[in-house]
């Protein structure tokens, strides 16, 4: 993702107290995993479910237990007191494998 350009406050009405920007994003595939998509974003939803959560906590109600969530993201290779926002997309799939 990169900004690509800014938008002055004077093309609203009213006129907000705030700056706008333009943004452009660059499509990429997937990563290759096993988990389906619904499986992916079960476990990003619980990621980002509660706010300033680390992932042990936040993947407890979708693994069954705090251990059980702790053990799939260390099968995984992440974390488990990182959050949802430090991950990737792949490390979220590799995740959702292991919690199948």
């Amino acid at each position: 993702m990169r900004r690509t350009g800014s938008v002055g406050r004077n093309v609203f009405w009213p006129a907000p107290n705030v700056d706008s920007g333009l943004v452009a994003w660059t499509r990429q595939e997937p990563p290759a995993t096993s988990a389906t998509r619904q499986q992916v974003f079960a476990v990003v939803d619980a990621a980002f479910g509660q706010r300033r959560k680390v992932l042990r906590g936040a993947l407890r109600g979708l693994a069954g237990s705090t251990e059980a969530a702790e053990a799939a993201l260390l099968a995984a290779g992440v974390d488990p007191t990182a959050r949802g926002e430090e991950l990737d997309v792949a490390a979220f799939a590799r995740v959702a494998e292991q919690l199948r």
